[in-house]
């Protein structure tokens, strides 16, 4: 028909020695297994375990191009190469993207209009907020992971962030990155109402969730034993933006004091938590404290107050 829309580009599907499957796109197409609220024109479902509900996105604009951006579990691939995820990658005509075990051609006619402006350019927007910040690392990660089979060590650490995850969300936490055995989350005291108690609830019922799941993990501590978690928790001014490379990039003293506080959590003596005086100042009254403590702090010019949080012990409630 004269009227018809001419699709913008088109992907060829190929999945081992299958027919290909041409799709046609107009202006964006999701890919995945279930893309729910996704008009059929602008999905494209995949049946395969491997590919997550919401894969990727593609995105079509004549006059600035074509993009891909990857929101999957286990990632995508560019030419061969794993792109980044949530940052939108460019592509071109005769690029191959691996999902799962599919194969998607990119095909179009048409190529960016020179001195058009790049649709992959996002302005990173930057914010300066009072934040509560919460690190946990693993005692020992480093000698633990020297010792176990990458696949394990993987393994155990996707069903502990599993966890980490489910209960941040429930104590209205926003995940900013995890790397390696470092889980690094913030709550906005702006916009979360009483976040310093709720992140230090998250503290508590992720100790508690970490030491039931921890015997049930090929991965274990140094000593043979259940692996343990170390946290530090702070408050205090920092920036914040959503970084290459990081769910939610987050700089400032509070997060390097938390980070260095993990690193000391549950080590030489001290507590398995360790709070600093700015957020110990608003949860002292309601929380279990030991004495304070005047701590040196590698990276850090004057010694920290620090406070190490009594967690429960066995058959008491951790769930305030």
């Amino acid at each position: 028909m004269a009227d018809e829309v001419r699709p913008d580009a088109h992907l060829i599907a190929r999945v081992g020695s299958n027919d290909p499957q041409e799709i046609a796109i107009y202006d964006r197409l999701f890919v995945g297994r279930d893309c729910t609220g996704i008009e059929e024109r602008h999905r494209l479902l995949v049946d395969d375990v491997n590919v997550s509900r919401n894969h990727l996105e593609i995105r079509v604009r004549r006059d600035h191009g074509a993009s891909v951006v990857d929101t999957s579990t286990n990632g995508t691939r560019l030419n061969g190469v794993r792109i980044e995820r949530a940052v939108p990658v460019p592509l071109a005509s005769g690029d191959h993207l691996t999902v799962g075990s599919m194969d998607l051609e990119f095909r179009t006619d048409w190529s960016r209009p020179q001195g058009a402006p790049a649709g992959t350019q996002t302005i990173r927007y930057v914010t300066d907020a009072d934040l509560v910040t919460v690190v946990g690392d693993i005692v020992g990660f480093s000698t633990i992971s020297h010792t176990v089979p990458s696949r394990v060590v993987m393994e155990s650490l996707d069903a502990v962030l599993v966890e980490l995850r489910a209960l941040l969300t429930r104590y209205k936490g926003t995940l900013s990155n995890y790397v390696g055995d470092a889980f690094f989350a913030v709550w906005e005291t702006d916009s979360v109402p009483d976040a310093p108690r709720h992140a230090l609830d998250f503290v508590v019922a992720a100790a508690a969730r970490v030491d039931a799941v921890a015997s049930t993990l090929a991965l274990h501590a140094v000593d043979g034993g259940p692996i343990r978690m170390g946290w530090g928790v702070a408050r205090g001014e920092s920036s914040m933006s959503s970084m290459t490379g990081a769910l939610l990039g987050v700089v400032g003293d509070a997060a390097n004091r938390a980070f260095r506080l993990s690193a000391l959590a549950a080590r030489h003596g001290y507590g398995d938590v360790l709070v600093d005086d700015a957020l110990y100042a608003d949860v002292g009254a309601h929380y279990p404290f030991e004495d304070a403590q005047q701590v040196t702090v590698k990276g850090l010019r004057d010694p920290v107050l620090v406070h190490a949080l009594r967690l429960p012990i066995a058959g008491e409630v951790v769930d305030p």
